[in-house]
């Protein structure tokens, strides 16, 4: 069996990339990831910790599922 890269949906970021993304340690991304909290890929177990990916779609999903709306004092913009 081979990959045609026509059909690859996503790129694969490393847990480095998506700490560079969401602006965070490294440690957070893995911290998150081990409580469920970022949706990743665990390709195997590794001696200090286990390899993982990120679908690049799915940062960008977890990015927007955490868009709020920010709310403005109108005490400040009243002028």
């Amino acid at each position: 069996m081979t990959l045609d890269p026509s059909q690859h949906q996503t790129p694969l970021l490393t847990a480095h990339q998506v700490a560079e993304v969401l602006q965070l340690k490294l440690s957070s991304i893995y911290d998150a990831v081990q409580k469920g909290r970022l949706p990743a890929i665990r390709l195997w177990e590794g001696r200090r910790r286990s390899v993982i990916r990120f679908r690049a779609t799915d940062i960008q999903e977890f990015i927007n599922s955490r868009r709020t709306a920010v709310k403005r004092s109108d005490s400040k913009h009243n002028g």
